[in-house]
């Protein structure tokens, strides 16, 4: 269906996000199952249900607007979701499944602060403020969430290619 105005592009994103939401839960919670390291294990379990909640936000954006969610596009993120499964099935060390979880989740969350910024800037923009103050409030905690693990994640990945490269030295 063609988009010709900025609120079908808005409720066309809102749709994806939505649908991403969902999706990004339920990956996260499968990959916590697939990573042994207690501490990237529970981050993955917070981080779907910080999803969830995101998730529910974007639910009580839809009742405010009086809207349903629209058929979403969802190939692009089922695409990237099959490929970090299949990625964290094809490594064997322990070390290196968290490092690329942890990996992953920051792309993604990287994506995520994307979308959630030009949402936010277009409920702005038209005026509505319970919608935009719901999305910055998601926007908000996928931004906290990097910024206050940032240096645990890249310890984490440091200690993973550490192990990696005295595996290949021994």
């Amino acid at each position: 269906m063609p988009i010709r105005t900025a609120e079908e592009l808005f409720f066309d994103g809102l749709s994806d996000v939505y649908a991403r939401e969902q999706r990004m839960a339920q990956m996260w919670e499968n990959l916590s199952q697939k990573v042994q390291d207690p501490e990237v294990k529970d981050l993955l379990s917070v981080r779907a249900h910080f999803e969830r909640q995101a998730a529910s936000n974007i639910e009580k954006c839809f009742q405010i607007l009086g809207r349903q969610p629209s058929a979403p596009n969802v190939a692009a993120y089922q695409a990237i979701g099959d490929h970090i499964r299949d990625k964290m099935d094809e490594i064997e060390s322990p070390a290196l499944k968290a490092v690329y979880a942890l990996a992953a989740l920051r792309r993604m969350h990287n994506w995520g602060i994307g979308e959630y910024a030009v949402l936010t800037a277009m409920a702005a923009r038209s005026g509505n403020w319970a919608v935009a103050a719901l999305l910055e409030h998601n926007l908000a905690d996928q931004v906290d969430f990097i910024e206050r693990r940032r240096e645990r994640i890249r310890e984490r990945i440091e200690e993973g290619m550490a192990t990696r490269a005295a595996g290949r030295a021994a």
